[in-house]
């Protein structure tokens, strides 16, 4: 491992928990973005939680 990859690892810990979706109408939560919810069927979807800042491995 890298100095590059140890500071990353400091910054960002794989306990980050990323970009999440949350329904509206329903307040159901899931981790890919939709056009509907999957619960309810509701369009009003919006983004929720921080940021995922992590590359995918």
């Amino acid at each position: 491992m890298g100095v590059l990859d140890t500071v990353r690892d400091m910054l960002f810990p794989d306990t980050e928990r990323g970009v999440r979706y949350q329904c509206t109408a329903c307040g159901e939560e899931f981790e890919t973005a939709r056009g509907d919810c999957p619960a309810c069927g509701s369009t009003d979807v919006k983004e929720v939680e921080g940021f995922d800042v992590r590359p995918d491995t």
